[in-house]
């Protein structure tokens, strides 16, 4: 491991300013689950949708986008893809998806995840969760996965890959031998790094859903979503 390079992310992670903001983040992401409707979880769900090969701040200005021209929720796919068209990339694949996801999990405006949610909560079972949408959700993998349960309050095991991660876990030497930050996250691939990534958590007693964060702000100087 860079121990240099892994005092400079501690750095980050004990900066204050940047840890309250984390804070602010994380605890936001607890309250969409706890206390919002079931439309601002459908939401994270289609926002999720929208993140492959495109900015997350792009797709969070298409999901509003489409909440403001009253499509998120009602929309064809093809009104669906005329807004996306602005902010993402694949936007007829991604309107299509967003379509199905709304029927399959969000049918008479009712999240019927949620009930999988908080029994997988109950039982400790969320990274199988994860790996049962990843499956389940049409745009979805293992990533895209992660972000959804990261972003409803259920980061804590969880990793969400990317090549701006596998970048920050190349430059500390923890991604796993015969990988490089170009390698293809396959299944295997992709848990095999996030179980290296859980294991520099707890070495480095930096919580997971930080981790995130910290890597993400050393790659992007942004603090998001």
């Amino acid at each position: 491991m860079d121990k240099e390079y892994a005092k400079h992310l501690m750095g980050i992670y004990k900066d204050k300013v940047l840890h309250e903001r984390m804070k602010r983040r994380l605890e936001y992401f607890e309250r969409v689950f706890k206390r919002d409707n079931d439309k601002r979880l459908f939401a994270e769900l289609a926002f999720c949708i929208c993140t492959p090969q495109t900015k997350a701040r792009s797709g969070a200005a298409a999901i509003i986008d489409l909440y403001n021209n009253n499509l998120l929720f009602k929309g064809s796919a093809e009104k669906v893809a005329n807004i996306l068209i602005k902010h993402v990339r694949f936007h007829n694949m991604k309107a299509e998806n967003i379509v199905l996801a709304r029927k399959l999990y969000f049918p008479n405006e009712k999240f019927v995840l949620k009930d999988r949610i908080n029994e997988a909560l109950k039982n400790d079972t969320m990274v199988e969760l994860r790996n049962e949408l990843a499956k389940e959700v049409k745009g979805y993998g293992l990533k895209e996965a992660s972000h959804f349960l990261r972003n409803i309050g259920f980061g804590q095991k969880i990793a969400i890959l990317d090549r701006h991660i596998m970048r920050v876990m190349d430059k500390l030497s923890i991604l796993p031998e015969g990988m490089t930050p170009k390698t293809s996250l396959t299944k295997n691939n992709y848990l095999q790094c996030e179980s290296n990534l859980v294991e520099y958590s707890k070495s480095e007693k930096i919580p997971m859903e930080y981790l995130d964060f910290v890597f993400w702000y050393d790659a992007t100087n942004d603090i998001f979503k």
